[in-house]
């Protein structure tokens, strides 16, 4: 079954080093990534939620024996007020960007808008989406 995330949300923080949520709750707000290659993709209302980047897009499979990627993964970091863990995390499949840089950035960008989205209106992402054309599918496995 899936579920499909239509509008893009926009959020009074973008982008940003220190989470103005994490700093509101008390917590440590220095955000951090995996990789450092990428700018900082990050967004939060300030109250209840943040979102970020935390790693390059990486191709999908990684598995050597299962032939060359045909996809891109991007996995985000968030945490939101009420979640059962600190922090969370969501993986989406982009499809045929292998090897393909020109766009990926507003790409990654309006993916983030679209979770974003979902977290204002759930409070909670699932484990795995797919890009599929300007919405979000999410995938139960």
């Amino acid at each position: 079954m899936a579920t499909q995330v239509l509008e893009p949300a926009q959020t009074e923080y973008r982008n940003f080093n220190i989470c103005p949520h994490c700093e509101r709750c008390g917590m440590e707000p220095t955000l951090s990534r995996i990789s450092e290659t990428m700018p900082m993709i990050s967004r939060s209302d300030g109250r209840s939620f943040h979102l970020l980047l935390a790693d390059r897009p990486v191709p999908y499979p990684a598995e050597n024996d299962s032939g060359p990627a045909d996809r891109l993964s991007l996995c985000f970091w968030y945490s939101c007020v009420g979640c059962k863990s600190p922090t969370q995390c969501t993986v989406v499949l982009l499809p045929g960007l292998v090897g393909k840089t020109i766009g990926l950035f507003r790409q990654i960008e309006f993916i983030a808008d679209l979770l974003t989205a979902e977290l204002q209106h759930r409070h909670t992402l699932a484990s795995l989406y797919a890009l599929q054309s300007n919405s979000l599918r999410e995938i139960r496995y």
